[in-house]
This record gives C-alpha cells, sequence and structure tokens, in this order.
C-alpha cells in the first residue's frame, strides 16, 4: 500500500508530555514538532481503554512514511495544533498487507 501523499498532509503540530517537575507541580514539556500530518474536526463518539465514552474533537492522521519525525504517540499527551490544545484520547495504528504499519489515527479532546 502506497503512504499518504505529502500533499494531503498539510498541517504541523507540536506534541507535550506533562512533566512533574521538583515542586510537584506539573509542566508541558515538547517533545517534537510533528510535520506532514493532517488534523480533522470530527464528532466521532469513541470508547477509550478504560472503558470511557468520549466525544473527539479532532483527529490526526500520522502517515509512518511521510509524517516526521517518527514518535510513540501515548494516551494523555497534548498537541498543539491551530492555537489550541488537545489531549490525545485514543491512538489508533492501521497495517498495510503485511504487519508493518502504515498509518496512525490519534484521536484528540479539547
Amino acid at each position: 500500500m502506497k503512504p499518504i501523499p505529502k500533499r494531503l498532509l498539510i498541517h504541523s503540530a507540536v506534541l507535550y508530555e506533562k512533566k512533574e517537575n521538583s515542586w510537584q507541580e506539573r509542566d508541558l514539556v515538547e517533545l517534537a514538532k510533528l510535520t506532514h500530518v493532517r488534523v480533522e474536526p470530527c464528532t466521532k463518539l469513541v470508547t477509550t481503554s478504560d472503558n470511557r465514552s468520549i466525544s473527539l474533537a479532532a483527529e490526526m492522521f500520522y502517515d509512518c512514511r511521510n509524517s516526521s519525525p517518527k514518535v510513540d504517540f501515548k494516551v494523555g499527551q497534548r498537541v498543539r495544533f491551530g492555537g489550541q490544545d488537545y489531549s490525545v484520547e485514543v491512538v489508533e495504528t492501521f497495517c498495510a498487507a503485511s504487519d508493518k504499519p502504515h498509518h496512525l489515527e490519534v484521536g484528540m479532546c479539547l
């Protein structure tokens, strides 16, 4: 299966993670500046791994070949896109004919 074309991956975003500092306050630490991704608004209702039903505000498409840098998305991370901070709630991996990942769909809430 061919990768998602770069002409469709028109967005950039910043990935953050919450870390506790020495005063036990939570700070956002920048993990990566994502390029060649696509963020689409959505109103999908999903069930998370801890059995909560949530309504997603946006979905980010991350191609395993054309998007960069290579990162591991985790629930609880933050993504800044278009001046808004989103919380990562769902990470789905989609594979091609083999077991090699083709793209990721990252479900996000405000």
